[in-house]
């Protein structure tokens, strides 16, 4: 079930943050109450940024759809319209134009495409730093996929920015309490050879944390993943 609805109050909390929301021209107790079974309903809600999409989004979005396009020797507007397809369906949205979309609609759809090139090694005419509209969201793909976050190169190392101790086992350490950043071979040479400060700071890159789930799914042995 999915509605359209208003914040009408917020309250933080120690424990987090409670929001007493409203649901225009809608009855959906009765609906609720299967669900529920002594226990709180779980829902997600997305919050909506009114600015309309900002015009180095829209740039950025054409620019990686014409990458997708040229890799795939397809027409730009074919691409279009898959991803724009894709994006609504797996994300439960109504179809948008990016002529009048939110400025938070434009950067969920502009990482979704530049994911999209990530997984499948699909180059982009510029550094995907520089293409990114969220570079915490670019710098946890590179590491999900593999692929270097200064190069874009595909098979890159994972770099552990902080370092685990001498003889520790890596195997038994928890890495989600580690930064990590995803790094060529070459890059991941130069940073322990000249150290990162500069490096990072040049290229505009630095590392972060990952779930377990994602650890997992690139094959990293961590405490309590086997």
């Amino acid at each position: 079930m999915h509605y359209y609805t208003q914040v009408k109050q917020v309250r933080e909390t120690d424990k987090g943050t409670d929001l007493i929301i409203h649901i225009p021209d809608e009855k959906i107790s009765h609906k609720l109450s299967k669900y529920k079974q002594d226990k709180d309903v779980n829902a997600e809600i997305r919050i909506s940024d009114n600015r309309t999409i900002r015009p180095d989004q829209r740039k950025k979005i054409f620019a990686t759809i014409r990458d997708i396009a040229t890799y795939s020797c397809d027409d730009p507007e074919y691409i279009r319209g898959i991803m724009l397809y894709d994006f609504c369906t797996l994300n439960d949205v109504m179809p948008f134009s990016l002529s009048s979309c939110s400025v938070a609609m434009a950067r969920e759809y502009l990482n979704y495409i530049i994911e999209f090139a990530l997984r499948w090694n699909i180059p982009l005419r510029d550094k995907g730093i520089d293409r990114t509209d969220d570079i915490d969201k670019y710098l946890y793909f590179c590491i999900k996929h593999r692929v270097c976050a200064i190069s874009g190169k595909p098979n890159a190392d994972i770099h552990h920015v902080d370092a685990i101790g001498m003889g520790a086992d890596r195997n038994k350490v928890d890495h989600t309490q580690y930064r990590l950043i995803a790094l060529s071979r070459h890059w991941h040479r130069l940073v322990h050879d000249k150290g990162e400060d500069e490096i990072f700071e040049k290229n505009k890159v630095y590392g972060i944390k990952v779930d377990r789930e994602t650890l997992k799914y690139i094959g990293i042995r961590s405490k309590d993943i086997t």
